[in-house]
């Protein structure tokens, strides 16, 4: 299923913001440079770390096996360039995305 959750959970010295996305199987932790747990010194801390994070997630680009979403697309419409719709040709324009 595609299920995603944020939570904050309480560790010794603190919090971690956990996060799941559908990719994963269970939730993990936020982690800092080292790949450790990043620990949040209050609970609100934790917890704005998993909106940041989940909005980033969402907000970014998708990605495919770890690619983005853009050459896939393209390489697809170089592929398909035109349309027929009622037997009629309707010619494919691609605007550039707006960021």
């Amino acid at each position: 299923m595609n299920c995603y959750s944020g939570y904050t959970r309480e560790v010794p010295g603190g919090y971690w913001a956990m996060l799941r996305f559908a990719r994963d199987g269970k939730p993990k932790p936020v982690m800092a440079d080292g790949g450790k747990p990043l620990v949040y010194g209050t609970e609100l801390e934790a917890q704005k770390a998993v909106t940041r994070h989940l909005l980033d997630y969402f907000n970014g680009d998708f990605r495919r096996d770890g690619v983005t979403i853009s050459p896939a697309m393209s390489a697809a419409d170089a592929l398909f360039p035109t349309l027929y719709r009622k037997g009629r040709a309707i010619p494919v324009e691609r605007r550039a995305s707006a960021k």
